[in-house]
């Protein structure tokens, strides 16, 4: 029916990436100098730069998702998500169209409201992002659950999404 898949270059996730490296290398380095106190403490905080550097990349930079309107079995409409890392394909999510409560925009704005959601259920992100996209919080109650699911869309997936 409908699939969108955001194209990102993701500049700020790869410059952080890259910044952690070089931070994480120049950590260890100098602790390997003579004459540094506490080279161990150096070391692990060096270690813990590049271990954040992996979590960069594995989680934001090699991620991507796509979102689809498609036709189930039973003739109903469902959304799909699907991550994509590297050559495989998960669907991460899929729930009835008719599953969505409402879709809301993410936006200093509407932080307050975000905060009260946030204890209301679960919360799933399925952006691939860490910096300033415009992202959208879609709440959803099935198959007993109630939870909110954080996306990256167009205006005509909001549209589809909001009007159901």
């Amino acid at each position: 029916m409908y699939a969108y898949c955001p194209k990102f270059e993701k500049k700020k996730e790869k410059l952080l990436a890259w910044f952690l490296t070089v931070l994480g290398v120049v950590l260890y380095v100098t602790s390997q100098l003579s004459g540094v106190p506490v080279p161990g403490l150096i070391q692990i905080l060096g270690i813990g730069c590049l271990v954040g550097m992996i979590m960069v990349v594995s989680m934001c930079i090699l991620r991507r998702y796509s979102y689809e309107l498609a036709q189930n079995e039973e003739g109903k409409i469902d959304f799909v998500i699907t991550e994509h890392y590297s050559r495989r394909k998960t669907v991460v999510c899929r729930v009835s169209l008719s599953d969505v409560c409402s879709v809301l925009p993410l936006t200093k704005e509407t932080k307050e409201q975000r905060k009260a959601l946030k204890k209301e259920g679960t919360h799933y992100s399925y952006t691939g992002l860490l910096f300033d996209e415009a992202r959208y919080l879609v709440e959803m109650q099935a198959h007993g659950e109630h939870f909110f699911v954080v996306i990256c869309a167009d205006e005509r997936l909001l549209e589809l999404l909001s009007n159901h």
